[in-house]
């Protein structure tokens, strides 16, 4: 769900940027295959358990691994001295913004572009 998730995520960033033009068809198939192929992944292991509704203990357990081994990662500390987690949203804005395209050169103005005047950004 995890990886479905981030796929989702992906998606529509992705379909934004599309729709802007700030981006290619590329990004929006890598959202949607990265959405869709862990779900289906899930799927065909739930189908192979023939035991649907049961849990069982170890089951149980492998739910727990994925969230906590994500957690332990983004806590580690990189590098520079940083928790990674940091590095990994920084990088995560920092693609958004180049798929969503914001203004770098005037601080990020998306929604202040051209009020002030024919030069838009101040």
């Amino acid at each position: 769900m995890l990886s479905a998730g981030w796929g989702w995520l992906w998606l529509s960033i992705g379909t934004v940027g599309y729709a802007r033009g700030v981006c290619s068809l590329r990004i929006v198939l890598n959202g949607l295959a990265v959405g869709i192929i862990p779900l289906l992944l899930g799927w065909l292991a739930w189908w192979m358990r023939a035991e649907s509704l049961s849990f069982t203990a170890a089951f149980a357990a492998g739910l727990l691994v994925m969230p906590m081994t994500v957690v332990g990662l983004a806590l580690r500390r990189a590098s520079d001295g940083r928790r990674a987690g940091l590095h990994m949203a920084e990088g995560i804005r920092q693609l958004k913004n180049e798929l969503l395209g914001v203004h770098h050169e005037c601080g990020g103005c998306a929604h202040d572009h051209g009020l002030n005047g024919p030069g838009g950004c101040t």
